[in-house]
């Protein structure tokens, strides 16, 4: 089955700007989007709170907030798909968190069009992923979750810092692994395979080592009977030094000798 999800924070990515806005719009656009961000953090972070603790429905109505006030606030759209999830409700995360990787494609394409905002905006961005790292270490003990979590922040870190640098990132790197992991899991519990599948392959051109992401392309091979592509799959997840449960190896074989 699939590995039970956990939280996986990460830093926003935000810069939205409106086509055909005059100049002096323009001009007053990066405050203003400023302004709503800092307005919708309050919640955001309420919201993380509750979901840590489990309680889902206040975690649910900080998000809904967050978003509400700052609509360009990914993260939150990510968070309130991840509360959906846990609620087990899967149209809702789908929607939520389809929402999160449409507005990290929107701002890619965007990344220009201000030097100096995003500039800004990457330090903003290297700034809250040091103060997740520096939560997550303090973590005792550190589970092979909790230092995935920090592995996946420290590579999406590597990537900003290389914007930094002036080198672009590559197509598959414009979302971030964690947000389309989350995403083929809500769809794959909607029952939508192949956009499922899409996902986890996405993940993984982010981040080949999200040992999840293997884990769970092998089960969704293995319930379309490709069972050679599962079993790579299932290779590729051990070698990120995930631990795939015996019991998905063993089905994969018991189906694949049936099937002959």
């Amino acid at each position: 089955m699939i590995t039970r999800l956990t939280i996986i924070p990460a830093t926003a990515l935000v810069l939205c700007t409106a086509t055909g806005a005059s100049a002096q719009q323009r001009q007053h656009q990066p405050l203003q989007q400023q302004h709503q961000r800092e307005q919708a953090r309050e919640p955001y972070q309420s919201g993380i709170e509750h979901l840590r603790n489990e309680r889902l429905e206040a975690a649910e109505r900080a998000f809904t907030q967050a978003t509400a006030i700052d609509p360009a606030f990914e993260m939150a759209h990510y968070m309130l798909g991840r509360t959906h999830l846990a609620q087990k409700r899967y149209a809702s995360a789908v929607y939520a968190l389809t929402k999160a990787r449409d507005l990290y494609l929107d701002q890619a394409t965007k990344v220009f069009e201000s030097k100096n905002e995003i500039q800004s905006r990457r330090r903003q961005w290297l700034a809250e992923i040091d103060l997740l790292l520096q939560d997550l270490r303090a973590v005792n003990p550190q589970t092979f979750q909790i230092q995935e979590q920090i592995r996946q922040l420290e590579e999406r870190k590597r990537q900003v810092e290389n914007l930094q640098r002036g080198v672009e990132m590559r197509p598959g790197t414009l979302v971030p692994a964690f947000v389309s992991l989350s995403l083929g899991s809500a769809l794959f519990r909607a029952g939508k395979l192949p956009d499922a599948e899409k996902a986890y392959l996405d993940a993984v051109a982010a981040d080949p080592k999200v040992g999840e992401a293997h884990n769970n392309l092998a089960v969704v091979y293995m319930e379309t009977r490709r069972y050679e592509d599962a079993e790579r799959a299932v290779k590729n997840a051990e070698k990120t030094g995930l631990r795939v449960p015996q019991a998905l190896k063993d089905e994969i074989r018991k189906r694949k000798e049936a099937d002959g």
